[in-house]
């Protein structure tokens, strides 16, 4: 995989903040179909007004 850092400028042209580099993919990682719940305060109030 490659990966390369850039930023936008507001006239559209793009600035290189890091060169391109290969990256190799976690082999670890476990894939679920959910995402863990929010623990923002926002979502936990919600949770608890149920």
């Amino acid at each position: 995989m490659t990966l390369r850092v850039y930023r936008v400028r507001p006239d559209g042209s793009t600035v290189t903040v890091r060169e391109r580099r290969e990256i190799e993919p976690a082999d670890d990682v476990p894939w679920a179909q959910a995402l863990p719940p929010c623990s923002c305060p926002r979502c936990t109030s919600r949770v608890a007004d149920r």
